[in-house]
């Protein structure tokens, strides 16, 4: 399962650093350090990992907000996820995240309180969310395992909120205590992470995800339920609220219009 997701998803960890404008500019105030051998060589091994991932294809990546394109229609599955709301609702929004990506937690901290307040306990829309673990966030993948068999014990929801206000602390055994906390049966959560299924599960996700056409994290798609599969159009990258409401809206009032309401 780990060799897989990471063939699906390979980035150099620097040219990552720089789209998401985190640059690291150094230590003190004072300018003009000589740049020491560690440095140097580190900056070497990553050159040549960048020169060996260029030969490859292109990979998602956590994902800044971007600009309004063309809506594209994504199909997936209607089953599967961790749910939230009425499953009778007009509209479904798919969340594909990365609990290690700073803009799933971005979108998590200023957006998706509103879109539950608003839209999901409302009974307007169903949430589900889904596994989409970048390669090179090496905590994303055994926190989507964690997760899930967190689900297995209704705990999903409070430790999805529990690992994105302690990002930089992920780790498998990070993610182990903080559900044991949480007041799971430890045996049952342990065997559930030693269960091949689970990491097969999220790499279903993660296929799924890249087939349907998203390219990065989060990644959403809003929808129908048409048989069983959701169909709706893609949002990408972690967007203010607002304009989550108007997609939602819209696709709210295309389900009311076909409904003859």
């Amino acid at each position: 399962m780990r060799k897989n997701v990471r063939s699906l998803f390979v980035f150099p960890a620097l040219l990552l650093t720089l789209l998401s404008g985190c640059v690291a500019t150094g230590g003190g105030a004072s300018g003009g350090t000589a740049m020491t051998r560690e440095q140097g060589d580190a900056i070497l091994a990553e050159l040549r990992e960048i020169r060996r991932v260029l030969a490859e294809p292109p990979a998602p990546r956590a994902k800044e907000p971007e600009a309004p394109r063309a809506p594209t229609i994504a199909r997936v599955r209607a089953d599967g996820g961790a749910t939230l709301g009425n499953a009778s609702a007009p509209i479904t929004l798919v969340e594909y995240t990365d609990f290690q990506c700073p803009f799933c937690r971005r979108f998590h901290d200023r957006t998706f309180a509103e879109i539950r307040k608003n839209y999901v306990d409302t009974g307007k829309v169903r949430y589900v969310v889904r596994d989409l673990p970048l390669s090179f966030h090496e905590q994303a993948e055994p926190s989507a395992i964690g997760a899930r068999c967190a689900a297995e014990q209704g705990k999903y929801w409070p430790l999805r909120d529990a690992l994105f206000a302690a990002q930089q602390e992920l780790s498998a055994a990070m993610v182990r205590k903080t559900v044991v906390g949480l007041g799971v049966d430890a045996a049952r959560y342990d065997a559930c992470v030693k269960n091949p299924a689970t990491a097969a599960a999220v790499q279903a996700d993660a296929e799924e995800a890249i087939g349907a056409g998203v390219d990065g994290t989060p990644g959403f798609i809003i929808g129908r339920q048409r048989g069983a599969q959701i169909e709706g159009l893609m949002m990408s990258g972690a967007q203010p609220y607002a304009a989550f409401a108007a997609r939602l809206d819209a696709a709210l009032n295309a389900a009311a219009v076909v409904q003859g309401k």
